[in-house]
Parts: C-alpha cells; sequence; structure tokens
C-alpha cells in the first residue's frame, strides 16, 4: 500500500501542471514582397547548397578546410555542447535519482556517560532509495528544464549561424583576394607602360624632340604608378592573412585564379521564396524565437516559486547491530520522510524574480523582432545590389571597352607626333581608372550576391551535413 501511494506521488510530481504562459509568436511586420526584386528571381526554388552555388574548385577547398579548422566555430561547437550537458543535468531533475547507500558506525560510550561501565555500539545499515525528490505540481522543475532546452536549442541554431557566416566570410575574402590580384597585374602592366613610355620620352627629349616638362610629366606618372603597386602589393599580403585566418591554417594552395568575365560562372544566380520562408530558414531568427521560448518557461518557473514546494526521501534496506546479520532475517526497514515549504514572507524576492523573469521575455519579444527586421533588411540591401550592381558592372564594361579604344587612338596619334604627351597620360590614366573601376563593380557583385545567399540562410545544411561541424558527444582532454 506505501509503494502505490509513494507510486502515486512520483506520478504526481512527473506529470504536474505548468504556470508558464501560453506561448504565441510575436507578430512581425514584415511585407509581402521584397524591395528590388526581379521576375527572374522570383522562384520558389530552394535555395542552392554552397557546392552548387559556389562552383569555384579552390573556393570549394578552402571552405572545406575552414569548416574543418576554424577556432571560432570550434568554439561555438563547444559552446552547444555545454548548453547540451546543462540541458541533461537540468532534466534529469525531473526524476527521481535512486541511490544505494551503505554504513558502519562502531561507538564506544564510556562509564562517565552511561554510569553502568564502558558500552560498545554498532551499526549497520544498506538502503536504496530516493532523496530529497521534488514533487513537480506547479510545473517549476519542468519549466527549467524546457528553458535548459530551448536555451541549448537557441544555441544550436547560432551554431549553424556561424557556418553560414563563416562560409560566406570565406567566399567574400577569397573574391576580394582574387580582385586584389588582379588590380595588382593591372597596376605592374601599368608600370611597365610607364616605363616603356619613359624610355621612348627619354629618347625625343635626348634628340630635342620632347621637352623637360614632357619628361618631368612621365616621371611623375610612373612614380605614382609605383606607389599604388605598393599599395596593391600589402592589400593582396592582407587578404591572404585574412583567409589564412579564417581557414585556421596555413594555405596550401597558390591562388592564381582570375573573376571570370561572364556572371554565373563562380556564383550561381539565386532564386529568392516568399518572405515568409525566411523566418523558417535563418538561424538567427530561430535563435531568437528559441530564446523567447526559453524566457516564457522561465516565468513559469518563477510564479511557481510562489506555491508550496513538496519533497520526498525514502528509502528501504537492511540494518542490524552486526555485520553478519546485516541481510538476514528480520533487519529489514524502511523509511519515508515527505517534506513541505510554504513561502509566507521574503520581503519581495519572489516577486522580484518574477518581474525580472516578464522583463527578460519582453527583451527577448524585441530581440526576436529586431532579428526579422534585421533579416529582411539584410535580403533587401542584397537584391537591390544584385540590381544595381548588376547595371554599374555593365555601365563599367562599356566605359572600359570605350577607354581601351581612346587609349590605342591616343597612343598611335603620340607616337606620330600628332598630339602631345599630356593626350597620351591622360589616356594611359584614364584606361587604369576604367579597370579599376570595373573589377570594384565586378567585385561588389559577388560579394553582394555571397551577401545575399548567407542573408536568405543559405549554407545552414552544412551545418547538419559536414562532419566538421557536428557538436561532439563527448569532450576529451
Amino acid at each position: 500500500m506505501r509503494i502505490k501511494i509513494l507510486s502515486l506521488l512520483i506520478v504526481a510530481g512527473l506529470s504536474g501542471c505548468s504556470l508558464a504562459p501560453d506561448y504565441q509568436r510575436p507578430v512581425s511586420s514584415s511585407s509581402d514582397g521584397w524591395q528590388g526584386m526581379s521576375q527572374e528571381m522570383k522562384n520558389e526554388a530552394a535555395l542552392p547548397d554552397w557546392r552548387t552555388f559556389m562552383s569555384d574548385q579552390q573556393l570549394q577547398s578552402l571552405i572545406e578546410s575552414a569548416l574543418k579548422n576554424n577556432k571560432d566555430l570550434k568554439q561555438t561547437l563547444l559552446n552547444v555542447a555545454s548548453l547540451q550537458a546543462q540541458y541533461r543535468i537540468q532534466d534529469s531533475a525531473r526524476f527521481p535519482a535512486l541511490n544505494v547507500d551503505g554504513s558502519g558506525t562502531r561507538q564506544r560510550t564510556s562509564d562517565a556517560v552511561t554510569g553502568n561501565g564502558t558500552v560498545y555500539s554498532s551499526q549497520y545499515s544498506a538502503t536504496v532509495g530516493v532523496t530529497s525528490y521534488e514533487l513537480d505540481l506547479f510545473g517549476r522543475v519542468k519549466n527549467l528544464s524546457d528553458q535548459a532546452l530551448e536555451s541549448y536549442i537557441a544555441e544550436d541554431e547560432n551554431r549553424r549561424s556561424a557556418v553560414i557566416s563563416l562560409v560566406s566570410e570565406v567566399a567574400s575574402a577569397y573574391i576580394r583576394l582574387l580582385a586584389e590580384q588582379e588590380l595588382l597585374n593591372l597596376t605592374k602592366d601599368t608600370v611597365k607602360a610607364y616605363k616603356e613610355t619613359l624610355a621612348l620620352v627619354q629618347t625625343r627629349y635626348d634628340s630635342g624632340y620632347s621637352s623637360a616638362l614632357t619628361l618631368a610629366q612621365s616621371k611623375t606618372a610612373l612614380h605614382s604608378a609605383e606607389a599604388t603597386l605598393a599599395t596593391y602589393k600589402l592589400s593582396v599580403s592582407q587578404q591572404y592573412n585574412t583567409l589564412r585566418q579564417l581557414i585556421g591554417a596555413p594555405l596550401k594552395l597558390k591562388i592564381e585564379s582570375r573573376l571570370p568575365e561572364e556572371d554565373g560562372r563562380m556564383l550561381t544566380a539565386l532564386a529568392v521564396g516568399a518572405p515568409s520562408e525566411l523566418l523558417l530558414s535563418r538561424p538567427d531568427i530561430l535563435s531568437a524565437e528559441h530564446s523567447l521560448k526559453a524566457a516564457n518557461a522561465n516565468v513559469g518557473a518563477a510564479r511557481a516559486a510562489f506555491f508550496p514546494r513538496i519533497s520526498l526521501t525514502a528509502n528501504a534496506g537492511s540494518m542490524s547491530s552486526s555485520l553478519d546479520d546485516l541481510f538476514g532475517s528480520g533487519s529489514g526497514m524502511w523509511q519515508f520522510i515527505p517534506s513541505i515549504s510554504v513561502p509566507v514572507f521574503d520581503w519581495g524576492n519572489n516577486q522580484a524574480s518574477l518581474d525580472v523573469a516578464k522583463i527578460s521575455k519582453q527583451k527577448s519579444v524585441i530581440a526576436y523582432q529586431q532579428a526579422i527586421e534585421t533579416g529582411f533588411k539584410e535580403v533587401s540591401d542584397a537584391l537591390l545590389g544584385q540590381q544595381y550592381y548588376m547595371e554599374e558592372w555593365h555601365a563599367q564594361q562599356s566605359n572600359l571597352a570605350a577607354n581601351k579604344d581612346y587609349y590605342d587612338l591616343a597612343k598611335m596619334r603620340y607616337e606620330q607626333g600628332n598630339d602631345s604627351y599630356m593626350d597620351l597620360l591622360d589616356a594611359q590614366r584614364s584606361l587604369f581608372s576604367a579597370r579599376e573601376s570595373e573589377l570594384s563593380a565586378h567585385l561588389n557583385l559577388l560579394v553582394s550576391r555571397v551577401s545575399l545567399y548567407k542573408a536568405l540562410g543559405g549554407g545552414w545544411r552544412a551545418a547538419d551535413q559536414e562532419e566538421a561541424t557536428q557538436v561532439p558527444l563527448a569532450v576529451t582532454d
């Protein structure tokens, strides 16, 4: 009968009510469409895997290395593992823990105490039972477990977000490195052209056909280009360092690729679905929602603190004054100790704790809404970038072609003596500037496409499919 009563109490504790507010997803002010979305992008197709989106083989190799070695990502994985363990600790409090205890006592009591000579006594026991198990009648323990679970899931979404960010950062750094290398090569060619021009001007000056002013202008153009060359050398070296840091290991390959002359050869075009799909694909938004659910559960735990807390301690086993008779006939014993703690007056402690929990929930609501607004802004910005950077790139390509014709004509007329050196120098500078602008526009277009992929939550599958991005099941020394 006693066992049945104890079992019923434990079942009641496991299935207690919850005082947490019913969760409702906050209303967001998202629009029905994207600003800057072209007709070609209105497609409900799922985002491609990052290997499909980023077809460059060297880039794929760099991303794979980063997913294995990046130190920030490893820290994130350990953070998830830590919260996962904390959840297991908190959830275990919902269930009674069985303990097996054994003890032995040997005591000597002097004649001064007993008045009847020295007395020796012994007591041995072996028991199995439950100690201080809380009957969760008001859902305090369950809500604390839910809070720990939602915090763990939120951190796991942060892991996915970290993978997306890392994939995008490596891709952007790689593209910038290619652009900087092309600018470096362009500057080298420009320096070479200025040297050839200076040699020609020097020859004409020595022959009396060019003035000292023309010679000085030629030298000035050369030295200015050499200064620009040093700047791009530094920039390329710094981009290598950025890539090395993201990868977390030395670069094992020499990057000599060039930006593709045609759009879509390095990064495929993206299809963008409905705005509501953003809520299901961006890990930062999902993380914010799980943090809100954790705060909601915490309110329930704070409310439960106003109600009585009932704990059970029960054990059964054997007890004897002789170790030899510990498991003998008639040595059985049991113990049942229920306890209750009723909050009466705590100087406002419980109310203050509830206020803190409610404030934390309100902050989580705002953080969730802010995450959605940030997501919509990033997608819209990236879509606008795709539209206008593409227009800019096409215009810069046309400008570059026109400047090439201008330079060829100016060079021919200068060599024929029809124009002054200033006309040729102006054409050289204009051509260099046009090529810089064309590369910059192309770079902005590609980086904007990577940003769009990231903003749409592209690449999160790598967090679940790549072995290197999995949360470790056990942490080794």
